[in-house]
């Protein structure tokens, strides 16, 4: 019986080797492939797809292999002009410009980061900030640990500027692309670690180094008409609420040592912001409230968070190995947070339980006082909370439509010489969303408004202008 017993142990010893893989020369069984693959061609020859399977056909990580595949594509240098990176060429992705002005004229492109400054001759004029300074949702600002202000920009594919196009269908074209990313003025010694770029943001003679921390990307396809949101930030931004974790060698861009702990003091007013007019402030303590805008109870939880973290961890490894002159190098400090997306497209965003991937996703630099997402409140503050899908048979491109908040400034700053023109009757609102963006289709698009001249008779229509 004990040689018996001796062999038993000896085989299932030898099936656990088995079943664990080959060897390596250590000795140590390899890991387990991850679930969701990446690959490294992605950074070296970004080819990304133009879609998602729909429904059944699909699970949450194709979702995150087509965030990263784009987002590749956009930070890659560009062919025509490799000192920018895809998504700054202005003839492919424009900046949105202050309210009120063309965003698609080529005339005001003439800057690549929308940085711009109010200033009057009188030298001891003070200085007023660009209205690029404050977050969506509100127009709160923050300021990193140095006490400066962070910056934003907003870019969109050119396509956007077809509106009377966009305006006589249901839902934007396959491809639209909407970008927003936030920068911090740092050092030189910070430069390696960052995506940088030069501006000048104080007036005072000479530039200042603008790190990239924050990476909005929103992309709609024909299966996926809501678009897919996906945010991106820089690996040293802020420490998470519940797990800080260690900090990095030079501390979080925007939370100190103090307030980088599990339970920091009330005095720390932790992802508290407010608007401000200035260039410099005390500085903002910022944590991730949702690892990954993920809670446990979500639908599929575990799986999003091991999706999201397996393509981090490994896009992190081919990036870290790249030499240190590649362009694409520094993508090895930034990282995922989460993407959302509906389940159902024919329904509309705002049911909760039609939501899928990162559910209470949140940018902690870009959306810091709306990262305590609730889902038993009336107003859920993620992305589909401020940009709502009205699901198929409703239109979502007519000014009041919700889903584009960049649509529609695009929309008013091509209305240079409104006009009312003649619809005919018109009793409500549904009905002038579907009468006046066909009046205005040749005279530049409908610019929201409508009014009855004559009542049963006659109404108008606002034109943009031809």
């Amino acid at each position: 019986m004990k040689g018996s017993r001796t062999f038993r142990v000896a085989w299932l010893f030898l099936l656990s080797l088995l079943l664990a893989g080959p060897l390596l020369p250590s000795g140590q069984a390899h890991a387990a492939t991850p679930a969701c693959m990446a690959e490294q061609n992605w950074i070296s020859s970004p080819a990304p797809p133009s879609e998602i399977p729909e429904g059944s056909n699909a699970d949450f990580c194709d979702f995150y292999q087509f965030a990263w595949q784009w987002f590749f594509q956009l930070v890659s240098p560009s062919q025509s002009d490799p000192s920018l990176r895809n998504f700054q060429v202005n003839s492919n992705y424009p900046v949105l410009q202050a309210t009120g002005t063309n965003s698609c004229d080529p005339a005001k492109q003439a800057e690549v980061m929308f940085v711009r400054r109010e200033k009057s001759p009188a030298a001891d004029t003070p200085f007023t900030l660009p209205d690029r300074t404050g977050q969506a949702g509100g127009g709160d600002t923050i300021f990193d640990q140095a006490g400066n202000v962070v910056f934003y920009e907003i870019r969109f594919s050119q396509s956007l500027c077809n509106v009377p196009q966009i305006q006589s269908a249901l839902n934007f074209p396959a491809g639209t692309t909407e970008l927003k990313t936030a920068w911090r003025i740092i050092t030189q010694a910070e430069q390696p670690s960052y995506f940088w770029i030069e501006a000048d943001v104080d007036g005072v003679p000479g530039t200042e180094l603008l790190g990239l921390v924050g990476f909005h990307m929103a992309i709609a396809t024909a299966l996926h008409p809501e678009f897919i949101w996906a945010t991106f930030e820089h690996r040293s931004n802020v420490p998470e609420c519940s797990n800080p974790g260690t900090a990095p060698p030079s501390g979080w861009s925007f939370t100190s040592a103090t307030c980088a702990v599990d339970n920091p003091p009330s005095t720390c007013n932790i992802n508290k912001a407010a608007p401000s007019p200035n260039l410099t402030g005390t500085p903002s303590e910022i944590c991730r409230v949702y690892h990954d805008g993920t809670d446990p109870s979500d639908h599929e939880a575990a799986d999003n968070i091991a999706d999201i973290d397996s393509l981090n961890s490994q896009l992190q490894g081919f990036l870290t190995a790249l030499p240190g002159d590649s362009p694409m190098a520094v993508w090895q400090n930034y990282m995922n947070v989460g993407a959302l997306w509906e389940n159902d497209v024919t329904q509309p965003s705002s049911t909760f339980s039609n939501q899928r991937g990162s559910m209470r996703l949140a940018n902690s630099v870009m959306e810091t006082t709306f990262q305590y997402v609730d889902p038993t409140q009336s107003f859920i503050s993620n992305c589909f909370g401020c940009h709502n899908f009205n699901g198929s048979g409703k239109s979502n491109t007519i000014p009041w439509a919700s889903l584009s908040h960049i649509f529609d400034d695009v929309m008013k700053g091509q209305c240079s010489s409104p006009s009312d023109v003649q619809a005919g009757p018109i009793f409500n609102n549904t009905q002038a969303a579907e009468v006046c963006p066909k009046v205005c289709n040749s005279q530049g698009g409908w610019n929201g408004n409508w009014k009855t001249t004559e009542p049963g008779t006659m109404s108008v229509c606002g034109c943009c202008g031809g």
